[in-house]
């Protein structure tokens, strides 16, 4: 679950999609008849999974598919890096040929749909500002996909919601990540007698604690999606869940701004005393934080829970090694993002992409796919049984909460948290909050 306009690092095709790392070579494979390509067992998408634990995760989730359709090929259509990747997809767009599916975040997706008239385009802008001409590109509806698999029972309603514009479903959601988790290594836990906090006091005792042990309490990086996500999981435990729902969700962004006051306090504090100092450097990002924790440079990591599937790549194993608790004081809230895979109209395989997306939503996939990333499954009728410890724990906290929601996210908030990063002042990351509200 990662912010689109840092998770799309286009890379060549993956190894695991394919038995040859190569571009699909289209020439001579169009039917000039039905401008359609006669090879229909090829689908090509575009993934930003590449990091470890996110490779291994879609891995399986192609295995789950070719063990069902086994004469399909996958293909990363990102055959190219930077900027040589969004010249090929613009270039691809502007000649109606995109990609057969493409990887999202459904609160960006549904954010840039909903700009547009009708919720029907997807602007160029959204992906990542590949260019600045305005192309845009038409998404087929799921609808009767979603029927057929009766997928509007099994599916969490908040997800649905999430998924729809103007009445109509315009992606396939692969899992839930919740974002207001706490990661942290079980051994420096054990080690100095500590114990899981479940209010904002304890966990500010926690981290003197720590520190008097001479152990770094939290590790994060200096990018405004990280800080971001950080500052979410200080702020619902500061404001407590109500106040947090109550402003976050745009229901009342006025009563609540004292809370919202005391939050970014918190917030600036836990930043000049609790961190690692490596934290601003030029390239640190998410999995240097998560590599801390890991060390046993830094006991804890606020982030979300796709770091698990991260630490399970480098050995650990969930419930032994590390664990993972919700925002302190804060349990009932469940913040989440929602990995998607949307259908282009136009695309040659429509229906190959169709068939991935059904494999997909079952529960097969979806197990074998969360238990690998760290998130939880789209389904709420999948066994908690199959996940491992610390996935049944996340999976009864989502379906026991109180409040579900979906990130909410503003470029405004993250340029601010990053300013506020090395200049502390609380009145102008206030500001930035007041300036741009949540809306509901």
């Amino acid at each position: 679950m990662m912010a689109l306009g840092k998770a799309l690092r286009w890379v060549g095709c993956l190894a695991l999609l394919t038995s040859a790392c190569r571009p699909p070579n289209r020439s001579g494979e169009v039917d000039p008849a039905r401008g359609a390509r006669k090879d229909r067992v090829m689908v090509e998408l575009f993934s930003w999974w590449t990091a470890p634990g996110e490779a291994e995760a879609l891995q399986a989730l192609v295995g789950s598919h070719q063990a069902t359709h086994p004469a399909t090929r996958l293909f990363n259509a990102a055959v190219d890096s930077g900027a040589k990747a969004r010249e090929s997809l613009q270039a691809r767009l502007a000649r109606d040929d995109p990609p057969d599916l493409f990887q999202a975040n459904a609160h960006d997706l549904k954010a840039a749909m909903e700009r547009d008239p009708g919720g029907v385009l997807v602007r160029n802008k959204f992906l990542n500002q590949f260019t600045e001409k305005d192309s845009s590109l038409k998404l087929e509806w799921l609808d009767d996909l979603f029927t057929s698999l009766d997928l509007r029972r099994t599916i969490f309603p908040e997800v649905l919601q999430n998924l729809t514009v103007d009445g109509h479903i315009f992606a396939m959601p692969v899992n839930l990540h919740r974002e207001n988790s706490v990661i942290y290594n079980k051994r420096i836990f054990e080690e100095n007698h500590l114990q899981v906090p479940h209010s904002i006091e304890e966990l500010l005792a926690l981290c003197k604690k720590l520190k008097a042990a001479g152990i770094i309490p939290g590790a994060t990086a200096k990018q405004g999606w990280i800080l971001r996500i950080m500052f979410h999981a200080l702020a619902m435990s500061q404001m407590g869940p109500d106040s947090y729902h109550r402003y976050f969700s745009g229901e009342d962004t006025t009563s609540t701004l004292p809370k919202l006051r005391e939050a970014i306090a918190t917030f600036g504090t836990i930043l000049r005393e609790d961190i690692n100092s490596d934290a601003g450097e030029e390239g640190f990002g998410w999995t240097n934080a998560a590599q801390a924790v890991f060390n046993g440079d830094a006991a804890m990591f606020m982030h979300g829970d796709w770091a698990k599937g991260y630490l399970q790549a480098l050995g650990w194993v969930p419930g032994q090694d590390f664990d993972i608790f919700a925002a302190p004081g804060a349990s009932e809230v469940f913040l989440y993002g929602v990995d998607v895979f949307a259908l282009p109209a136009g695309a040659q395989n429509k229906s190959g992409a169709s068939a991935f997306l059904e494999t997909i939503s079952t529960t097969q996939a979806q197990v074998a796919f969360n238990r690998i990333k760290g998130s939880s499954p789209v389904r709420s009728d999948v066994p908690r049984n199959l996940l491992d410890p610390v996935g049944q724990k996340v999976l009864d906290d989502l379906q026991n909460a109180r409040y579900r929601m979906l990130v909410r996210n503003r470029a405004t908030w993250e340029e601010a948290l990053v300013t506020f990063f090395t200049s502390h002042d609380e009145d102008e990351l206030y500001r930035a909050f007041v300036a741009d509200p949540p809306r509901s």
